[in-house]
């Protein structure tokens, strides 16, 4: 066939549910004129295109059009790289087709929700509520989940208190419920309780409420309750025998007749039994914490904004260096020796190792961005869109720190992010963790997990 195709970039970066383009070049290289139809062939085909998708060249000519990727903000399109191709077939030529071979690294986003299920339940001697919990991004999480009850008035046990929720997919942890203080009969006034689940990135809280109940139930509580008044009447002589006599009274036979007695009737208790009106529903909701910032605009065109290009090679794992430079009250990570040795030279302190990251790009990692802050000290996230957010804030994007994981693997540890004062703090080290908790620093959650 009389012609070529050829992307502009072969690696592009797209972000869920945002538009993306890159350019694609069409050159007829026929000696006559020519109409050229393209198309995306491969499992991005759904949501990428070409447009326009036919051009017509003169001999010689070439036309650059746009390949626009519009990939879903869904759990049902994995993070990670995805193989394409754009097809070109002149009209006129029956000729074999021309191609352009590509990949789409789909940037890894988390959202979660979750509701209580009942959220408003009767409690006698215990109760059962279930968290159901549906991963909406592309990459799976670990929620952790904790429970509270104001004053204590419940006693509350999960199922689990860690789950792992693959992408676009549900789990379910069960409550066990119980009141502090039980009940035979009646009502009690009605307790909240709440169950938080907190992510990577999300945090979310679910309100419920427990109506205490007596223990036991209300017929056998009647039935009690008429025992009670029978034995009272039968010991009080109340009971009246419809034949009376000296001694038993015997029939025909020389046995003794049946004596039937009758009762006097009795007054109904005063008021009888009345239930306690139940009080409106309260529905759970779900808390998703602080409003996420919103993205900046995208760069001219709809691109997304540059982020360093992925490294290539062996994916060796090495130290993550920790350095502080006390001027600015700013921490720097590197796996670089020959940077470490240079800003300790500019007077940074060596503070060790904060865990072990990956070198180049490993399946199932994803990259741990360095971005300097306007305030000229740094932050750290493996998070695209937090990465975006940060630099509509005027943070500039200065390289890849390493790879490392977004979920739990063989191997790996949490990497804590914490802050105090503008300063990010990055850490494996559970009893670091504790000790900065301590002196004011606070934990802003698990930001990836490195090797051990």
């Amino acid at each position: 066939m009389a012609g070529l195709v050829e992307l502009a970039t072969p690696s592009i970066d797209a972000l869920p549910g945002e538009e993306s383009e890159v350019g694609v070049l069409v050159y007829n290289t026929g000696g006559e004129t020519e109409s050229y139809h393209l198309e995306v062939i491969g499992s991005v085909s759904s949501w990428a295109f070409v447009e326009p998708s036919t051009v017509q060249l003169g001999s010689g000519e070439s036309r650059t059009v746009r390949l626009v990727l519009r990939p879903p903000r869904t759990g049902d399109v994995p993070a990670g790289p995805m193989p394409f191709v754009v097809r070109l077939h002149a009209r006129g030529d029956p000729g074999p087709e021309e191609v352009a071979e590509g990949t789409v690294d789909l940037v890894a986003f988390e959202s979660f929700t979750a509701r209580l299920v009942p959220d408003v339940l009767e409690v006698g001697s215990r109760a059962r509520t279930r968290v159901d919990i549906t991963n909406d991004g592309n990459i799976p999480i670990v929620v952790r989940l904790s429970t509270s009850s104001p004053g204590d008035a419940l006693t509350l046990k999960l199922e689990d208190e860690t789950v792992l929720v693959p992408a676009a997919t549900s789990a379910s942890v069960s409550v066990a419920i119980k009141p502090r203080h039980r009940r035979l009969i009646g009502r009690g006034e009605p307790a909240l309780y709440s169950v938080r689940l907190e992510s990577l990135l999300r945090v979310a809280s679910l309100a419920g409420r427990a109506q205490p109940k007596g223990s036991l139930p209300s017929l056998l509580l009647r039935g009690a309750v008429a025992g009670v008044m029978v034995g009272g009447l039968v010991l009080g002589g109340r009971w009246v025998l419809a034949a009376q006599d000296d001694g038993p009274q015997l029939s025909k036979k020389g046995l003794p007749k049946v004596i039937r007695a009758t009762t006097i009737p009795v007054e109904p208790l005063a008021g009888g039994l009345t239930g306690v009106e139940e009080a409106p529903p309260v529905s759970a909701v779900a808390n998703p914490g602080p409003a996420a910032t919103p993205l900046g605009p995208p760069g001219a065109g709809g691109t997304i904004a540059p982020r360093p290009p992925d490294a290539t090679g062996p994916a060796t794992a090495l130290p993550l260096r920790r350095l502080f430079d006390p001027a600015l009250s700013d921490y720097v990570y590197t796996t670089d020796p020959n940077e470490a040795g240079s800003l300790v030279a500019a007077g940074m302190v060596d503070q060790g190792v904060a865990g072990k990251v990956l070198t180049a790009k490993a399946p199932g990692t994803v990259a741990l961005y360095r971005l300097k802050k306007s305030d000229r000290r740094h932050v750290f996230t493996f998070d695209e869109a937090e990465r975006r957010a940060l630099v509509g804030k005027g943070a500039v994007t200065e390289r890849t720190a390493g790879y490392l994981y977004p979920s739990p693997a063989k191997g790996t540890t949490p990497l804590h992010r914490m802050s105090k004062d503008g300063a990010a703090y990055l850490t494996a080290d559970n009893g670091d963790v504790q000790s900065r908790l301590a002196n004011g620093w606070v934990n802003e959650g698990i930001r990836g997990y490195v090797l051990v």
